[in-house]
Formats: structure tokens, sequence, C-alpha cells
């Protein structure tokens, strides 16, 4: 059975990140995990994370606390995330995002025959207004949580964790690395970014 490994970053965001993984159960598809990633925060916000966790009682949730601060965008964190899933799919995004309760459903039903599935989105466009957007694989189009990629594959791609658009830059050298790969874009818009 195909399942989708969500790996999400988190800090000291705690209303964030209770939206987030309550999107989690709220999807009509439960063959998803999350690895929350703790990017090394003070202890109180230690305890306030493992306190959400606890209260939301899934064992498909899991928690890393990095053991030193990186303060990078996520993208360690993210990379931490990524090297260590299991999952046939896999899912980096950020803690101030959202997923509509299908995303599961149909990211799974689209990618049976790819390597890449990506979806339309709403985005809070530098704190300004949310707009919809037409995803599009180009700089500017796509976003890191809007788009799954097989795991295995994955894998062999490290983010570019110098520079804030890592996002872009994965999926830049995504399709520079897999020039075959089967792309497959879902029209619907099934995630938010905050």
């Amino acid at each position: 059975m195909s399942k989708i490994e969500f790996i999400i970053p988190t800090y000291s965001r705690i209303n964030h990140l209770i939206t987030i993984l309550g999107s989690f159960k709220s999807q009509s598809n439960p063959n998803w995990k999350a690895h929350i990633v703790a990017d090394c925060p003070p202890s109180d916000i230690q305890d306030k994370i493992n306190k959400t966790i606890e209260f939301f009682d899934d064992e498909r949730f899991k928690l890393t606390i990095l053991p030193e601060r990186y303060n990078d965008w996520g993208h360690t964190p993210r990379q931490y995330g990524l090297d260590n899933a299991t999952e046939e799919w896999v899912v980096m995004t950020g803690e101030d995002n959202y997923y509509v309760p299908e995303f599961v459903d149909i990211m799974l039903s689209e990618g049976k025959d790819h390597h890449f599935v990506y979806c339309n989105m709403v985005h809070n466009w530098i704190n300004k207004d949310y707009i919809p957007l037409n995803s599009v694989l180009k700089f500017g189009g796509i976003d890191i949580g809007n788009f799954m990629t097989r795991t295995n594959m994955a894998q062999k791609i490290k983010l570019r964790k110098d520079h804030k658009w890592a996002d872009w830059f994965f999926v830049e050298d995504f399709q520079n690395k897999y020039k075959v790969a089967k792309y497959k874009k879902v029209n619907g818009v099934l995630y938010v970014h905050n």
C-alpha cells in the first residue's frame, strides 16, 4: 500500500503546527505519516511541541529534535527528514501550510504511474492577499509543499540549504537528474501556503 511521508520542519510556531497536524488528521485517506523535525528549539518550545503531538494521539506522527540550531529556512530539518524517509512518496513542507482533506487520496491516485506529482495551490504571497496559483514547473511557479516525489528518487538530490529558494532548486535538480521522469499535474487546489 502506497503512503505519503510528510516532512515538517518546525521551530516555535505552535499555532501553525497545530493547523498542519489537524489537516493531516482530517485526511480522507489514512495512508500517510508525518515526521516533524524541530530545529533545536528552546526547551519550553520543545515541551509545547511534544504536548501538541500528544494531543493528536496518532502513531503516524514522529518527532525528531535536532541537537543544534541551523536557522536555514527549514532546509536542514527537511534534509534530515528526507534522508530518513521510509515511505514510497515524500512531501517536504512547512509548518505554516495546510492540506485539503482529499490531498492524500488524490495525490496517491494520480501518482500510480508517475515519479513527481504536483497540484495547484493558494499562496499568501509575502504576507499579502491569498492568491490562487496555477502551478508550473518553473521558478516561482511551485512551492515546497505542493508536490510529492518518489522517495528513492528524491533521496538522491540534496537541498541547496544556503538559498531561500531551495524548493525551486530542488525541483530544477530533480528535472535535470531525471530527464525521463513522468510528471503529473493535478489541476485542483489541494494545498494552502500560509
